[in-house]
Protein backbone atom coordinates (compact mmCIF):
# COMPACT_ATOMS: atom_id res chain seq x y z
CA UNK A 1 0.00 0.00 0.00
CA UNK A 2 1.13 3.71 -0.45
CA UNK A 3 0.07 7.26 0.07
CA UNK A 4 -0.79 8.90 -3.18
CA UNK A 5 0.33 12.54 -1.65
CA UNK A 6 -1.04 15.95 -3.46
CA UNK A 7 0.44 18.58 -2.00
CA UNK A 8 2.90 21.68 -2.29
CA UNK A 9 6.41 21.32 -2.26
CA UNK A 10 7.82 24.22 -0.53
CA UNK A 11 11.92 24.90 -0.78
CA UNK A 12 11.88 26.84 2.57
CA UNK A 13 10.59 25.57 5.77
CA UNK A 14 8.79 22.27 6.88
CA UNK A 15 5.65 21.50 5.89
CA UNK A 16 3.56 19.84 2.76
CA UNK A 17 5.22 17.38 0.91
CA UNK A 18 8.48 17.46 2.83
CA UNK A 19 6.66 17.16 5.89
CA UNK A 20 5.06 14.15 4.87
CA UNK A 21 8.19 12.55 3.38
CA UNK A 22 10.02 12.94 6.47
CA UNK A 23 7.25 11.45 8.60
CA UNK A 24 6.39 8.38 6.04
CA UNK A 25 9.44 8.19 4.01
CA UNK A 26 8.98 5.69 0.62
CA UNK A 27 5.00 4.94 1.58
CA UNK A 28 4.25 8.32 -0.06
CA UNK A 29 4.26 8.61 -3.84
CA UNK A 30 4.66 12.56 -3.96
CA UNK A 31 2.89 14.55 -6.27
CA UNK A 32 3.39 17.95 -6.27
CA UNK A 33 0.38 20.62 -6.53
CA UNK A 34 2.46 23.48 -6.96
CA UNK A 35 6.23 24.56 -6.45
CA UNK A 36 7.24 27.24 -4.12
CA UNK A 37 10.17 28.61 -3.17
CA UNK A 38 9.41 28.76 0.52
CA UNK A 39 6.57 28.66 2.87
CA UNK A 40 3.77 30.72 1.63
CA UNK A 41 4.24 33.22 4.65
CA UNK A 42 7.52 34.03 3.73
CA UNK A 43 8.42 37.07 1.79
CA UNK A 44 9.45 36.75 -1.36
CA UNK A 45 8.14 33.48 -2.20
CA UNK A 46 7.82 32.61 -6.03
CA UNK A 47 5.01 30.50 -7.08
CA UNK A 48 5.81 27.70 -10.04
CA UNK A 49 3.19 25.40 -11.57
CA UNK A 50 3.41 22.34 -12.80
CA UNK A 51 1.97 19.64 -14.82
CA UNK A 52 -0.44 18.17 -12.55
CA UNK A 53 -2.95 16.15 -14.54
CA UNK A 54 -0.11 14.47 -16.46
CA UNK A 55 2.11 13.61 -13.77
CA UNK A 56 -1.07 12.48 -11.13
CA UNK A 57 -2.40 10.95 -14.28
CA UNK A 58 0.94 9.15 -15.18
CA UNK A 59 1.58 7.83 -11.27
CA UNK A 60 -1.70 6.56 -11.30
CA UNK A 61 -1.27 4.29 -14.72
CA UNK A 62 2.26 3.74 -12.82
CA UNK A 63 0.50 2.18 -9.47
CA UNK A 64 -2.48 0.27 -11.97
CA UNK A 65 0.34 -1.59 -13.88
CA UNK A 66 2.32 -2.32 -10.65
CA UNK A 67 -0.79 -3.16 -8.57
CA UNK A 68 -0.16 -0.85 -6.38
CA UNK A 69 -3.55 -0.24 -3.66
CA UNK A 70 -3.05 3.60 -2.83
CA UNK A 71 -4.42 5.50 -0.36
CA UNK A 72 -5.00 9.43 -2.13
CA UNK A 73 -3.80 11.86 0.76
CA UNK A 74 -4.67 15.53 -0.57
CA UNK A 75 -3.86 18.97 1.12
CA UNK A 76 -2.80 22.54 -0.26
CA UNK A 77 -4.36 22.80 -4.01
CA UNK A 78 -2.36 25.31 -6.09
CA UNK A 79 -5.09 25.91 -8.02
CA UNK A 80 -8.92 25.17 -8.20
CA UNK A 81 -9.16 22.96 -11.05
CA UNK A 82 -6.99 20.38 -9.18
CA UNK A 83 -9.68 19.53 -7.48
CA UNK A 84 -12.11 18.68 -10.13
CA UNK A 85 -8.78 16.66 -11.58
CA UNK A 86 -8.36 14.41 -8.82
CA UNK A 87 -12.45 13.81 -7.92
CA UNK A 88 -12.39 12.79 -12.17
CA UNK A 89 -9.38 10.83 -11.34
CA UNK A 90 -10.38 9.00 -8.07
CA UNK A 91 -13.63 7.68 -9.57
CA UNK A 92 -11.59 6.58 -13.00
CA UNK A 93 -9.02 4.48 -10.58
CA UNK A 94 -11.25 3.51 -8.00
CA UNK A 95 -9.93 -0.17 -8.48
CA UNK A 96 -6.56 0.82 -6.91
CA UNK A 97 -7.82 2.70 -4.43
CA UNK A 98 -8.84 2.33 -0.69
CA UNK A 99 -9.97 5.32 0.12
CA UNK A 100 -9.13 9.15 0.40
CA UNK A 101 -8.12 11.70 3.48
CA UNK A 102 -7.54 15.50 2.80
CA UNK A 103 -6.54 18.27 4.72
CA UNK A 104 -8.78 20.98 3.22
CA UNK A 105 -5.87 23.80 2.94
CA UNK A 106 -7.74 27.18 3.39
CA UNK A 107 -6.91 29.16 6.88
CA UNK A 108 -5.85 29.33 9.96
CA UNK A 109 -5.90 31.55 13.13
CA UNK A 110 -9.22 32.75 12.09
CA UNK A 111 -7.86 34.01 8.77
CA UNK A 112 -7.84 32.52 5.18
CA UNK A 113 -4.83 32.02 3.31
CA UNK A 114 -5.96 30.78 -0.47
CA UNK A 115 -7.82 32.38 -2.96
CA UNK A 116 -11.59 32.39 -2.75
CA UNK A 117 -12.02 30.18 -5.83
CA UNK A 118 -9.40 27.84 -3.67
CA UNK A 119 -12.46 27.38 -1.02
CA UNK A 120 -14.78 27.37 -3.25
CA UNK A 121 -13.13 24.03 -5.15
CA UNK A 122 -12.95 21.72 -1.37
CA UNK A 123 -16.27 20.84 -1.45
CA UNK A 124 -16.13 18.54 -4.98
CA UNK A 125 -13.35 16.87 -2.80
CA UNK A 126 -15.12 16.47 0.60
CA UNK A 127 -18.08 15.06 -1.07
CA UNK A 128 -16.03 12.03 -2.03
CA UNK A 129 -13.40 11.77 0.50
CA UNK A 130 -13.75 9.02 3.53
CA UNK A 131 -12.02 11.26 5.98
CA UNK A 132 -11.22 14.79 6.10
CA UNK A 133 -8.89 16.96 8.78
CA UNK A 134 -9.76 20.32 8.95
CA UNK A 135 -8.38 23.01 11.55
CA UNK A 136 -11.11 25.23 13.39
CA UNK A 137 -10.60 27.54 10.91
CA UNK A 138 -11.28 26.10 8.20
CA UNK A 139 -14.11 24.11 9.75
CA UNK A 140 -16.20 27.65 9.68
CA UNK A 141 -14.88 28.77 6.09
CA UNK A 142 -16.23 25.39 5.02
CA UNK A 143 -19.05 25.25 7.06
CA UNK A 144 -20.96 27.52 4.81
CA UNK A 145 -22.27 29.10 8.48
CA UNK A 146 -23.16 32.89 7.59
CA UNK A 147 -21.19 34.32 11.09
CA UNK A 148 -17.93 33.25 11.21
CA UNK A 149 -17.78 35.10 14.66
CA UNK A 150 -18.93 32.44 16.93
CA UNK A 151 -16.27 31.27 19.44
CA UNK A 152 -18.00 27.97 19.97
CA UNK A 153 -17.80 25.27 17.31
CA UNK A 154 -21.30 23.76 17.81
CA UNK A 155 -22.86 25.36 15.08
CA UNK A 156 -20.47 25.22 12.18
CA UNK A 157 -19.86 21.40 13.28
CA UNK A 158 -23.40 21.08 13.01
CA UNK A 159 -24.00 22.60 9.34
CA UNK A 160 -20.84 20.76 8.57
CA UNK A 161 -22.57 17.59 9.24
CA UNK A 162 -25.35 18.56 7.04
CA UNK A 163 -23.39 19.23 3.91
CA UNK A 164 -21.42 16.07 4.41
CA UNK A 165 -23.07 13.32 6.30
CA UNK A 166 -21.05 10.47 5.09
CA UNK A 167 -17.70 12.07 5.84
CA UNK A 168 -15.74 10.98 8.57
CA UNK A 169 -13.62 13.98 10.16
CA UNK A 170 -11.15 15.39 12.97
CA UNK A 171 -11.29 19.12 14.06
CA UNK A 172 -8.47 20.17 15.33
CA UNK A 173 -6.90 23.77 16.73
CA UNK A 174 -9.76 23.70 19.13
CA UNK A 175 -8.51 26.29 21.73
CA UNK A 176 -9.83 25.88 25.47
CA UNK A 177 -7.31 27.84 27.32
CA UNK A 178 -4.79 25.64 28.88
CA UNK A 179 -5.79 22.52 26.71
CA UNK A 180 -6.67 21.95 23.37
CA UNK A 181 -9.13 19.83 22.37
CA UNK A 182 -9.54 17.72 18.96
CA UNK A 183 -13.02 16.36 18.12
CA UNK A 184 -13.64 13.09 15.86
CA UNK A 185 -17.04 12.79 13.94
CA UNK A 186 -18.28 9.82 12.26
CA UNK A 187 -21.17 8.19 10.76
CA UNK A 188 -20.74 5.98 14.11
CA UNK A 189 -20.47 8.61 16.66
CA UNK A 190 -18.20 11.45 18.21
CA UNK A 191 -15.30 10.93 20.57
CA UNK A 192 -12.86 14.13 22.08
CA UNK A 193 -9.13 14.00 22.72
CA UNK A 194 -7.88 17.34 24.80
CA UNK A 195 -3.82 17.79 25.31
CA UNK A 196 -2.11 20.34 26.95
CA UNK A 197 -1.28 23.74 25.08
CA UNK A 198 2.12 23.81 23.79
CA UNK A 199 3.35 27.95 23.49
CA UNK A 200 4.93 27.80 20.52
CA UNK A 201 4.18 28.22 16.47
CA UNK A 202 5.27 26.16 13.71
CA UNK A 203 4.23 25.64 10.26
CA UNK A 204 3.61 22.18 9.20
CA UNK A 205 2.48 20.46 12.63
CA UNK A 206 -1.12 19.78 10.29
CA UNK A 207 1.29 17.58 8.20
CA UNK A 208 2.44 16.03 11.13
CA UNK A 209 -0.54 15.42 12.49
CA UNK A 210 -1.94 13.83 9.15
CA UNK A 211 1.07 11.60 8.31
CA UNK A 212 0.60 10.18 12.24
CA UNK A 213 -2.75 9.37 11.73
CA UNK A 214 -2.78 7.92 8.07
CA UNK A 215 -0.07 5.76 9.54
CA UNK A 216 -1.96 4.58 12.62
CA UNK A 217 -5.32 4.37 11.02
CA UNK A 218 -4.11 2.56 7.54
CA UNK A 219 -0.82 0.65 8.19
CA UNK A 220 -1.07 -0.09 11.66
CA UNK A 221 -4.98 -0.65 11.89
CA UNK A 222 -6.05 0.84 15.28
CA UNK A 223 -9.54 2.37 15.55
CA UNK A 224 -10.28 5.76 14.61
CA UNK A 225 -9.52 7.03 18.24
CA UNK A 226 -6.76 5.61 19.13
CA UNK A 227 -5.04 6.96 15.60
CA UNK A 228 -6.36 10.53 16.59
CA UNK A 229 -4.95 10.45 19.61
CA UNK A 230 -1.42 8.76 18.80
CA UNK A 231 -1.17 11.20 16.01
CA UNK A 232 -1.57 14.55 18.31
CA UNK A 233 0.69 12.80 20.43
CA UNK A 234 2.97 12.53 17.58
CA UNK A 235 2.61 16.45 17.01
CA UNK A 236 3.11 17.69 20.62
CA UNK A 237 6.52 16.02 20.99
CA UNK A 238 7.95 17.09 17.32
CA UNK A 239 6.93 20.47 18.58
CA UNK A 240 8.67 19.84 21.81
CA UNK A 241 11.71 18.51 20.09
CA UNK A 242 11.50 21.79 17.49
CA UNK A 243 11.66 23.66 20.44
CA UNK A 244 14.38 22.82 22.65
CA UNK A 245 16.36 22.38 19.38
CA UNK A 246 15.58 26.58 18.92
CA UNK A 247 15.08 25.88 15.78
CA UNK A 248 12.49 28.21 13.52
CA UNK A 249 11.15 25.30 11.65
CA UNK A 250 9.85 21.98 13.14
CA UNK A 251 12.81 19.59 13.52
CA UNK A 252 11.27 15.99 11.67
CA UNK A 253 13.66 13.02 12.15
CA UNK A 254 14.07 11.49 9.16
CA UNK A 255 15.26 7.69 8.64
CA UNK A 256 19.14 8.72 8.65
CA UNK A 257 19.27 11.23 10.98
CA UNK A 258 19.84 9.21 14.24
CA UNK A 259 20.89 12.41 16.53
Amino acid sequence: MKILTVHSLAVHGTASLKAIQSMLGTRILPVPSVYLSGLTNIPGVVKTDVAFKEVLTSTLEVARARNEQIVWFVGYLGDPQQAETIRELYQEYRDISLGMVVDPVCGDHGKMYVPEEILQAWPRLLEVADWALPNFTELKFLSGHPDLSISEPGPYLEQFQAKYPDLSFIVTSLDNGKLMTLELHSPNGSQTFKHERIEAQYDGTGDVFAAAFILYFYYLKTAPAVAMEQAALTTMHTIRNSRMRDSDDLVIPGTMQMY
